[in-house]
């Protein structure tokens, strides 16, 4: 794609980011750096990136996942340009683990309707595989902030997206998405859980499915201590095929 920018939000790393990253912006001028005075976290940062953007729609990726299919962009361009009342297009993923090796691939509910059923009961898009338009977000103020949102400011966003707008994922698997136990995000899971449901209360009126998203939200966290017993790839998969 010409029509591209390649943002790098450096949130205070340690290692060889900045240097790696300079030297493929000496040559490509579509690649543009930034490095935070101190770590803010992920929403500010997320919201720095979006500052800094220039075009239309927004894809954002972590630095541990990749994108795996080389027309992934392309084809979610071509998407929300075919569809003006789209406001958001994802993709399935493939789950690996540290070493890169598959644990199983996901694609979440396809269409608008289904999406808008399934909304208040789990987040049905994978973060690195989005992409929105840039206008909307931004009437927003992009990624809230607040500590409340932490861990889940992703859910929240798309959930507010989907009050002006349609969505959708596409059935590719666009992004390797790794996980590790030990990561914040995954930490963090339970507290994450608690304010899934928080959030189904906050937007009950705007989707359908509010019984059944808040008896998933307790049962979720219930089940949760009993899943993380388990191996990793089962850990994992429950979360994501049963919830």
């Amino acid at each position: 794609m010409r029509e591209l920018e390649i943002i790098v939000i450096d949130d205070g790393s340690t290692d060889g980011t900045a240097e790696i990253v300079k030297r493929f912006g000496a040559t490509d001028s579509r690649v543009r750096y930034f490095k935070n005075e101190r770590n803010l976290g992920i929403q500010k940062s997320l919201n720095r990136g979006l500052r800094e953007a220039a075009g239309k729609y927004i894809a954002r990726i972590d630095d541990d996942d990749e994108w795996m299919d080389k027309e992934k962009l392309q084809k979610q361009v071509d998407f929300l340009d075919r569809n003006t009342d789209y406001v958001l297009v994802g993709t399935g993923a493939v789950f690996t683990d540290e070493e890169g090796r598959e644990l199983f691939r996901f694609v979440g509910s396809k269409t608008n309707l289904a999406i808008r059923k399934t909304m208040l009961s789990k987040n049905c898009f994978i973060h690195s595989s989005v992409l929105f338009r840039r206008d909307l977000v931004m009437r927003f103020g992009g990624y809230d902030e607040s500590e409340e949102m932490k861990h889940v400011e992703d859910y929240n966003l798309w959930l507010k997206l989907g009050s002006v707008g349609k969505l959708a994922n596409l059935p590719i698997y666009g992004v390797k998405f790794r996980v590790r136990k030990t990561s914040l995000s995954w930490k963090n899971k339970k507290e994450q859980f608690k304010k899934d449901l928080k959030l189904s209360k906050q937007f009950r009126k705007i989707y359908p499915g509010y019984i059944k998203g808040i008896l998933i939200g307790y049962a979720r966290i219930f089940f949760y201590n009993f899943f993380y017993l388990l191996p990793f790839k089962s850990f994992i998969l429950r979360l994501y095929k049963l919830f």
